[in-house]
Parts: C-alpha cells; sequence; structure tokens
C-alpha cells in the first residue's frame, strides 16, 4: 500500500511537473515570436513584400523610402535586397512601375550603388537577342519601367535611346511594340529635353521612313503613328476667339480669377457688382453676373463654389434677384 501511494505521489507530481513545462515552453515560444517580430530582417522583410507593393500613392511611397533610409539604409545587404524587390516587379502590374521609379529615385539621391538600371538594360538587350520564344508581356514591362525611371531621371537618356536604336536597327515583329512602348512612356520627356532632342527627332525620322519602306500591318502602322504623334502632336490651329464686351471680360475677370473665399475679396467683388448699370434695361446685369457665377464654378477652381455662395448670400439684401436667379439655375441643371 505505501509503494502504490508513492507511485501514485510520483505519478502526480510528475503530471504537475509536466504540466508546468509545456506552459513555460509555450511562453518562450511567445516571447520568440515577439523578438522575431521586433528584428530589423522582418521590419524589412514586411516593408518589401506586403506594404511596398500595395503603395498606390505618393505620399505612401516617399514615406516607406524615408522609413528605408532611417531603419535599413546603412546596411548593405538591405540595399541588395530592395534593388532586387524593384527589379522584380509583380506580374500584371503594372501600375506600380511609376511608383517603383520613384521609390528608386529617392535612394538614388541617398545612394550611388544603385544596380536597378544596369539588370533592366542587360535584360531588354538579352530579351532582343532572341527572335523565337519570346516573351511580350516581359519585353514591354521592361521598356516601360526604363522610360519611368528615365523621367525620373534615375536611368541616363542613352539607355532608352540605344535601345531604341537596337530596335530600328531590325524594325520588324516585337521590335515595333518595343520601340513604340519606350516613345510612349518617355519619348516626350526625351524631345521636350535639349541634349536630346536632336537624337531622338533622327531616330523617329528613321523610324518613319521604315514604315513607309516596309509593307507592315495595319496593327503596327497604326501604333508607329499613333506613337510619333503622341512625342510630337500636329501643332493646332488657332481657334477664333469669341468677342466678349468690356463689361462681361470684367465680370469674368471679377468671378474667375479676383474671387476668393475670403472676407476681403468677397467685400471687393460684391461692391464691384453692385457699382453696375443696374439701372440699364438694355444691359441685362442680373442675367450676365448669374452665368459667370455659374462659369466660374463649372470651369474655375474647386475652392470658388464656396466662394460664389458666400457672394450669393452677401448680395442677397442689395440684390436680391441674383441669389433667386443663381437658385433657378442650379436647381434647372440638376434637373435636367
Amino acid at each position: 500500500v505505501e509503494v502504490e501511494e508513492m507511485g501514485g505521489d510520483n505519478l502526480s507530481v510528475g503530471g504537475e511537473g509536466g504540466d508546468g513545462d509545456f506552459g513555460e515552453d509555450g511562453e518562450e515560444g511567445e516571447k520568440e515570436g515577439k523578438e522575431n517580430k521586433d528584428t530589423p530582417h522582418y521590419k524589412l522583410m514586411v516593408l518589401l513584400e506586403q506594404e511596398l507593393p500595395e503603395a498606390s500613392r505618393r505620399e505612401k511611397i516617399d514615406e516607406l523610402a524615408e522609413r528605408f533610409c532611417v531603419n535599413h539604409g546603412s546596411n548593405k545587404n538591405s540595399r541588395k535586397r530592395l534593388y532586387k524587390t524593384l527589379f522584380l516587379v509583380p506580374f500584371a502590374r503594372l501600375d506600380l512601375l511609376p511608383y517603383y521609379s520613384r521609390f528608386a529615385a529617392i535612394l538614388d539621391r541617398v545612394y550611388s550603388d544603385s544596380t536597378l538600371v544596369t539588370e533592366l538594360e542587360q535584360q531588354m538587350h538579352g530579351q532582343a537577342r532572341f527572335k523565337k520564344n519570346q516573351n511580350m508581356e516581359s519585353r514591354l514591362r521592361t521598356a516601360r519601367y526604363l522610360g519611368e525611371l528615365t523621367k525620373f531621371r534615375v536611368a541616363p537618356p542613352i539607355v532608352v535611346l540605344r535601345g531604341l536604336k537596337r530596335c530600328l536597327e531590325d524594325f520588324s515583329g516585337y521590335n515595333i511594340d518595343v520601340a513604340c512602348c519606350l516613345l510612349e512612356s518617355c519619348g516626350r520627356y526625351l524631345y521636350r529635353t535639349k541634349h536630346t532632342h536632336g537624337k531622338l527627332s533622327e531616330l523617329m525620322d528613321t523610324m518613319m521612313r521604315l514604315k513607309k519602306a516596309k509593307n507592315l500591318d495595319e496593327r503596327h502602322v497604326a501604333m508607329i503613328n499613333s506613337a510619333f504623334f503622341m512625342v510630337n502632336p500636329p501643332r493646332q490651329t488657332n481657334r477664333p476667339t469669341k468677342e466678349v464686351t468690356p463689361l462681361e471680360a470684367y465680370l469674368r475677370y471679377l468671378l474667375t480669377t479676383k474671387l476668393d473665399p475670403d472676407e476681403k475679396s468677397i467685400s471687393f467683388v460684391s461692391k464691384q457688382i453692385q457699382r453696375l448699370p443696374w439701372s440699364d434695361p438694355s444691359i441685362n446685369c442680373g442675367s450676365l453676373v448669374c452665368k459667370f457665377m455659374l462659369k466660374a464654378c463649372r470651369k474655375g477652381r474647386y475652392k470658388a463654389t464656396k466662394a460664389i455662395a458666400l457672394l450669393g448670400a452677401n448680395l442677397k439684401r442689395s440684390k436680391p434677384e441674383v441669389p433667386s436667379r443663381l437658385i433657378d439655375a442650379v436647381l434647372e441643371e440638376i434637373q435636367w
């Protein structure tokens, strides 16, 4: 009996001890998990794999770039991992290219060891080397990425110009699509820049001569014309300006340019409107004022809406027909 009691006691003690050991292991595991989440490696992984692909605003990109520079920028391995993430853009996420380029432009001002442009240029020329089994979407993504980096002044213009020249050397097949993609992404920027205007003009003239010399299909002809006119749009003919009376021009100036949502500006414009020739029956001042008040809301600045409302309330005592006409006109536009 004593042996059985001792065995029972031992078992009970062992059971309690086992429960205590498991509880301690669980607490240690939770502590290790919390410590792992606080490590710089984990924070960098979250920034690159979760937050960066979801950033779709300039303010968010600037915030992430500042956080990377402060917390991880001093580590060379972290920068290498970042450049690898920027290089491997998620598939079918072309909307991220301008934001990734902005991120790279911010870091390019701080660190000079970026390999992004070199890797993209090598990829572009490597993809152009093989004519069979080409991945068209990958080539277009690379070309557009280099165009965005050129506009942010991360990639030198010679990179895009070399790629465009290589496409013109064998102007057929997918090379036409890549050349048009380069022109659509950064062609206008290079055309308006002084030191690249001449070289790009020569390449575009060569492209147009090749289009006339070769028997291309309609799709490629339409793409070439679209890219050319996107870079160098035709000059618009001067539209005939509508002649307005001095009173109408002054009202337009008051309500679209001079008026601001502050007391001083509203008081000044209100006094000027009250000085108009309201007693002259040939000049319908009420309809003119209402007309340009609505135009200021439609075609003017966004803050003009509040200013027009305050002006109408200010004119309610001296010229009650103005707010009445304004309310009727707004209701008619809403209804019809």
